[in-house]
């Protein structure tokens, strides 16, 4: 979740790099699209409640040192005090994230798999990523 507004308040500057952000989530669609009503995000939410998407990419499960030991901790802190809390849509909460840009041809041009539930890059660093792809 704190990602997800992350990637909100970034949305304007990863845009104007040359990037479209859309948000995949492994519950049903309604759950994403609760979700991203919630965070009010200006990008589409889509659903993956079959994780076909999680395999095709080969995004892992954590395990609990992943999902709830000493490397989450401060993410969690800096969650917490950006008003977050831990709470479930019925989603896979072993279930890690990843972060892709994908060019118009379909080539995966950057991948980053979280090696922890909050591990994620800052939109920065996707930026920097779109404006050197523009680069090239």
């Amino acid at each position: 979740r704190e990602y997800l507004e992350a990637l909100r308040e970034g949305a304007h500057d990863i845009e104007d790099a040359g990037g479209q952000i859309v948000a995949v989530a492994h519950g049903e669609p309604k759950q994403a699209q609760t979700l991203c009503d919630r965070f009010n995000v200006p990008f589409p939410c889509l659903a993956d409640p079959k994780k076909g998407g999680y395999q095709a990419f080969d995004i892992k499960r954590g395990s609990a040192m992943q999902v709830m030991g000493p490397a989450t901790w401060a993410a969690g802190v800096r969650a917490f005090r950006k008003g977050h809390r831990i709470e479930t849509y019925g989603e896979d909460v072993y279930q890690l994230s990843a972060t892709f840009i994908i060019d118009h041809d379909g080539v995966v041009r950057y991948a980053r798999y979280a090696k922890h539930s909050g591990d994620h890059p800052k939109a920065t660093e996707l930026v920097e990523v779109l404006r050197n792809m523009d680069a090239r």
